[in-house]
């Protein structure tokens, strides 16, 4: 049986297994599923949707869940001409973020488009759909601190974010995808005997959606699960006028969302990542001392699931942006293509790590050199590098030193009347550009 059982009592949590193991008896697999269904409605009042599991476990969902995410693909369909498998993350984003303080963290959504594909009209339709939902034109730090604890933030023509003016937003947005984080301000407070000021804080983890044409800053962007959407060719999209506010099958879907709390039918366990952690540590035969309830929640409810993840090889911050989503499509009866959809994205974005991360390409370039036990100037390092990157003027020795201390690559380093040398680590090289490119083993 596979559940994440968040509000309910023991005693309902023991009625549901004891129902499912009294109808494995039953002659047919079909007949099985069904009497677990009804059974569990009389006697629980949970209307759940049983499918039996290859290995002839019984897989729990709610059923409610998966019709809202049905007629939120629908309604992107409707006003939007974006790329198939797009449809299935947008529509998972929007159901998470009526449940996002569930999560440790959640990603944002960042759309990269030229001008007139349609960008606008896509965060609008997401904002009304999503947890009070609002779009904005300009944000600055107040605002996102001041706001952000309940609301789905949307940021139309999010230009100019590397500019160094927004570097505090910057700083805030790369901190506002995980809960726990906070921001505190001196706030003066006055009574009628004196006036003393007072700390205050804010909690920053809110869903954010963003999109501009020029970009994301290369920190924030691992933060963002990015899209890139084109200009449609549909007559039918391009003559349909935005009427998010009246249209009957939006108002159904927020309609819903009021009336059948996610959270009450148990959608996401607060014992997941536990179980995860334990689950990923007993696979590595890691010493390790789970707790009776977190066994049970790994063998009864998300074994599958927890395997179809690890079998992906996503992990780092690429799983940790991924991981409330894959939690969301198990419910959704769409892991699979969730599941395919994350390895594409994850994949092109080692891929740009790879080519463009300057570090890496330091690297690279060291791995290619012939092999030395002595010491090398970090001068004829820095000017061997920009040559290769066709002159870039921001290659100094300072930047080059860092680097080089960043990928611990340096054995020994000393300084003489013409500046700083360095004896590098060859077999390390290797070893760290070897790991680097590990994506293409993974595209295999």
């Amino acid at each position: 049986m596979s559940e994440s059982i968040n509000d309910f009592d023991e005693d309902k949590i023991e009625k549901i297994a004891k129902i499912v193991e009294k109808n494995k008896s039953l002659p047919s697999p079909t007949t099985n599923a069904e009497s677990i269904r009804r059974e569990l409605e009389q006697n629980t009042g949970i209307d759940k949707e049983v499918t039996e599991m290859p290995d002839g476990s019984f897989q729990v969902r709610d059923s409610k869940i998966k019709p809202i995410y049905d007629k939120i693909v629908k309604v992107l369909k409707k006003y939007c001409d974006i790329h198939e498998e797009n449809y299935n993350i947008i529509a998972l984003w929007i159901i998470g973020t009526h449940i996002h303080k569930q999560f440790s963290t959640y990603p944002y959504l960042f759309f990269n488009a030229v001008k007139g594909s349609g960008k606008t009209r896509l965060l609008k339709l997401i904002a009304a759909l999503s947890y009070h939902g609002c779009v904005l034109a300009s944000l600055n730090e107040a605002v996102l601190f001041r706001t952000a604890a309940d609301r789905t933030i949307c940021i139309d023509e999010f230009e100019k974010i590397h500019d160094k003016e927004k570097s505090a937003l910057r700083e805030l947005l790369n901190a506002a995808y995980k809960k726990g984080l906070f921001v505190e301000r001196i706030k003066k407070v006055k009574n009628l005997m004196e006036e003393k000021f007072e700390s205050e804080r804010f909690s920053v983890f809110c869903p954010i959606a963003m999109c501009n044409i020029s970009g994301m800053d290369e920190v924030l962007e691992t933060r963002c699960i990015s899209l890139v959407l084109e200009r449609s060719e549909l007559e039918r999209i391009n003559y349909l006028i935005e009427d998010f506010d009246e249209d009957a099958e939006i108002k159904e879907i927020k309609r819903t969302f009021d009336t059948v709390s996610v959270v009450s039918v148990g959608c996401v366990s607060s014992q997941i990542y536990t179980s995860w952690n334990d689950y990923v540590l007993n696979l590595l035969n890691y010493t390790t001392q789970p707790t009776h309830t977190t066994q049970t929640t790994q063998t009864t409810q998300t074994t599958h699931m927890f395997e179809k993840i690890r079998e992906t090889r996503i992990d780092g911050r690429h799983l940790e942006i991924f991981f409330p989503l894959f939690l969301l499509a198990d419910k959704c009866n769409v892991l699979d293509e969730t599941i395919k959809t994350a390895k594409r994205i994850t994949l092109e974005k080692r891929r740009e790590d790879v080519i463009e991360s300057p570090d890496i390409a330091l690297l690279e370039m060291l791995s290619n050199m012939e092999e030395t036990i002595n010491y090398i100037p970090i001068r004829d390092l820095t000017n061997q590098f920009r040559e290769l990157q066709e002159g870039a003027e921001w290659i100094s020795a300072i930047w080059v030193g860092r680097s080089l201390k960043r990928l611990h690559v340096i054995i020994d380093k000393r300084r003489i009347n013409t500046g700083r040398e360095v004896m590098i680590n060859f077999v390390k090289v290797k070893e760290r550009i070897k790991m680097f490119k590990r994506v293409e083993e993974v595209a295999k």
